[in-house]
């Protein structure tokens, strides 16, 4: 997998999520396992149709508020 197209995951996950992407540090790279997981998981959310990724980004953004408004 390019590094564009992880890069553009990670900024999707973040949408999803709201948790910035964990930099590697120079300490610990990421493992071939953990790196051929996070392919795998990006290949198959840009597999999704663009409506069901948009669809997807609203609703994580939708519970992402809710999520903040709760915070005390």
């Amino acid at each position: 997998m390019a590094a564009p197209d992880v890069a553009e995951a990670a900024q999707v996950i973040y949408r999803l999520t709201g948790v910035p992407p964990m930099p590697v540090s120079p300490e610990r790279k990421m493992t071939r396992k953990e790196r051929q997981e996070q392919a795998a998981r990006v290949k198959r959310f840009l597999a999704l149709p663009p409506q069901l990724q948009e669809g997807v980004l609203r609703y994580a953004e939708n519970i992402q508020r809710a999520y903040l408004s709760q915070k005390p």
